[in-house]
């Protein structure tokens, strides 16, 4: 069992954790207190709720349990696996806690794949949620207009999902190992379950009476869907692993929507007046459309339904056309190869659902790291050698502001000073003094009080003889407090 092997290696690591304490002394106890969870906070409950929901992914079902429920199911499994794989980043899965996780191929059950990777569960946990959006979306009622918008939100989610797990696939040493992994089959469902979705729009378009040329430019989009699908499925691995049904009713598809295309492309060239390509138009939708027929022979009536329906009108079209043109309008008309390619007009992408925007885990201390956060908190206190940690940013603007104040500068000048200067106390001195010294002569015979040097200077104003004299030492006196306060910066 998945928690049981995950919650043994846990003891086994705080087993080895507790080892590692006592021989390092009490000193490292508390260090390695915090990684005593090994890797993350809630240890053995995170592993109850992983195993459970595992376990309950296995047995749910579609038909008894309900595609929506298993969808929601699956997306909870997947962000409890998505967490995990971080929690377990250095745990040998395969070694240590002697944990795989099985496939079994989609085609032939017989198969299966055996991976210790959580990237592995997790691609198989997307390939499910694919799977019961698809359901959901074909069990939706397509005559009816709400479902029909539901079941074409599905498909692009379910082809938003599939290339999720493409992303995870894609630098897998697993990619080869079952063909539902590959590039090219995980393509290929993406562009089918666009296609489907691109066939909503076409089926509504058709209901609301839209023209034959927008109708058109739809059916050309779906047509180029299950082309890109056809190939994709064509690749040798592929045409072994999958089902030949199952690439069939991807062919029918492919050949029904070229043909349909064709449709209703010549009716609107038949309104134009384009009557000889209106012909050649509507011949290949007749030939390609009775493809589609023969090659769903051997199903269901009601799958057979819209194929034949589709013949049927593209025949009668064409027997309208050939006769009128025959009898009336004596067009050329050109070889269908001759014909320009159809524009298309995509009205669908991949989409994300809610679920798959995992939020990330708790981050917890790394065992194989030292105790940083502790090291972090006391660095605000004093560094490792003892000196005195450098002032914030604040507080060295706010010395600064002092600095200059104690020169005999006001508080608002200095402020002023120093954000021109930039923070530079040496810059700002020099600034105010250069002011000083270039402002008015009247301004040094009666100097404000907050102007006055310190009491270091106060004996020389005293004995000033001259307005020259008291400038100069003024300077020098601002000079030196300068200096002072220069070496003291330099010295924090």
């Amino acid at each position: 069992q998945l928690g049981e092997a995950l919650g043994a290696e846990t003891d086994r690591a705080d087993a080895r954790l507790q080892r590692q304490d006592d021989r390092a002394g009490s000193g490292r106890g508390a260090a390695s207190e915090a990684r005593r969870h090994y890797r993350f906070p809630s240890g053995h409950a995170f592993l109850k709720d992983l195993q459970g929901w595992r376990e309950k992914m296995r047995s749910q079902r579609f038909g008894t349990n309900g595609a929506e429920a298993v969808r929601d199911g699956q997306l909870r499994y997947y962000a409890l696996a998505t967490h995990a794989e971080h929690h377990f980043r250095t745990v040998d899965l395969k070694n240590e806690a002697k944990v795989v996780f099985r496939w079994y191929d989609t085609f032939s059950t017989r198969r299966f794949v055996d991976q210790p990777d959580w990237a592995f569960e997790r691609a198989s946990v997307l390939f499910n949620v694919a799977g019961a959006l698809s359901y959901l979306a074909t069990s939706q009622e397509r005559g009816d207009p709400e479902q029909i918008k539901l079941a074409c939100r599905y498909f692009q989610e379910a082809s938003g999902v599939i290339n999720e797990l493409r992303k995870i696939a894609s630098s897998a040493s697993w990619l080869s190992f079952t063909p539902d992994m590959t590039d090219d089959f995980l393509e290929a469902l993406s562009c089918i379950m666009l296609a489907q979705a691109q066939k909503c729009f076409y089926e509504k378009a058709v209901a609301d009476g839209r023209s034959h040329a927008i109708v058109a430019k739809l059916a050309a989009e779906c047509a180029a869907l299950y082309q890109d699908a056809g190939l994709k499925l064509k690749a040798p691995l592929l045409q072994e692993a999958i089902s030949s049904e199952w690439l069939a009713v991807v062919d029918w598809n492919r050949a029904l929507f070229d043909g349909v295309q064709n449709y209703y492309a010549a009716t609107a060239l038949g309104e134009a007046g384009e009557y000889g390509a209106c012909v050649s138009r509507l011949t290949h939708a007749v030939n390609r459309t009775a493809e589609a027929v023969n090659m769903c022979q051997r199903h269901s009536a009601a799958l057979q339904k819209q194929f034949r329906d589709a013949h049927a009108l593209a025949k009668d079209a064409h027997a309208k056309a050939k006769k009128d043109n025959d009898s009336i309008y004596f067009d050329r008309v050109p070889p269908y190869a001759t014909l320009p390619k159809l524009p298309r007009h995509a009205l669908v992408k991949p989409l994300r659902p809610e679920g798959l925007d995992v939020p990330p885990p708790e981050a917890p201390p790394s065992p194989e790291k030292p105790d940083i956060i502790g090291a972090a908190a006391a660095f605000g206190a004093a560094s490792l050698d003892g000196t005195p940690p450098p002032p914030s940013f604040d507080e060295a603007s706010s010395a600064g502001v002092e600095d200059l104040v104690a020169m005999g500068f006001s508080k608002e000048a200095a402020s002023a000073a120093l954000a021109q200067c930039k923070g530079s106390v040496q810059e700002a001195a020099a600034l105010l003094v250069d002011r000083e010294a270039a402002s008015s002569t009247l301004a040094f015979l009666r100097p404000p009080a907050e102007r006055r040097p310190g009491p270091q200077a106060a004996g020389r104003w005293a004995v000033c003889s001259s307005l020259q004299q008291w400038v100069r030492e003024v300077l020098e006196v601002r000079y030196a407090a300068a200096r002072g306060g220069f070496a003291a910066v330099r010295r924090v």
